[in-house]
C-alpha cells in the first residue's frame, strides 16, 4: 500500500495533536481498505467488504486497543 497522502495537526486517537499518513488499497477480497498512521504510533483501519460490512479498529500508540468492531450490512 503506498501513501495517498499525509496530513499535519490531526488529533490521533491518544489525544495528541500530530501529523500522519493516509493509505487507501483496494482488493479482491476487500473493497476498500483506509488506514491512517499518526506519528506518535497510533493507527486506525477500517475495511469495507463486498457484503456492505465494515470492521474498524483504532490502536494506541502503545498497544492498547481503543475500537475493534465489526458492523454487519443491514
Amino acid at each position: 500500500m503506498n501513501a495517498n497522502g499525509s496530513f499535519k495537526s490531526q488529533q490521533a486517537p491518544c489525544g495528541r495533536v500530530v501529523d500522519g499518513e493516509l493509505y487507501e488499497d483496494h482488493d479482491d477480497e476487500v473493497i476498500v481498505t483506509q488506514e491512517t498512521i499518526y506519528a506518535c504510533g497510533c493507527q486506525s483501519i477500517q475495511h469495507e467488504y463486498h457484503d456492505g460490512s465494515v470492521s474498524k479498529r483504532i490502536v494506541r500508540h502503545d498497544g492498547t486497543v481503543l475500537v475493534d468492531e465489526m458492523l454487519s450490512a443491514e
